[in-house]
């Protein structure tokens, strides 16, 4: 079996995360990203506070997690939110620094010009 790759936070990130925790976003949140890039559609981050997450390891905090296909991203407040083909509704905390926020612009810009990247085909 694979070794599970944690990621820890900086302090930056623990600040932003605990005023995203107390942030009305009026709906449940599935999980809090810190790290984000878009890649194909889809987001990239280190997940915190996932809804689904389990004794065993499974979705817990400071593991990566790849979403399913994005169909929305827009802001809500100072936080970037992502909702998903899953249904999920994930929390950008922070963008990873090297091409985190550049990602997203790229990412509006297609679906500005209604293209819809996803990891297995172009439409």
């Amino acid at each position: 079996m694979g070794e599970i790759t944690v990621s820890t936070h900086s302090d930056s990130d623990a600040d932003r995360l605990a005023e995203a925790f107390n942030y009305a976003f009026g709906e449940p949140v599935t999980a809090y990203l810190t790290d984000a890039v878009i890649v194909s559609c889809c987001g990239f981050g280190v997940m915190h506070r996932h809804v689904k997450a389990e004794p065993s390891g499974r979705f817990q905090d400071g593991h990566r997690l790849r979403t399913s296909d994005i169909l929305q991203a827009e802001q809500c407040g100072p936080y970037w939110i992502l909702r998903t083909l899953s249904g999920s509704f994930y929390v950008i905390v922070s963008f990873h620094p090297h091409g985190g926020r550049q990602s997203l612009e790229a990412f509006l810009k297609l679906r500005e010009q209604g293209v819809h990247l996803t990891p297995h085909h172009l439409q």
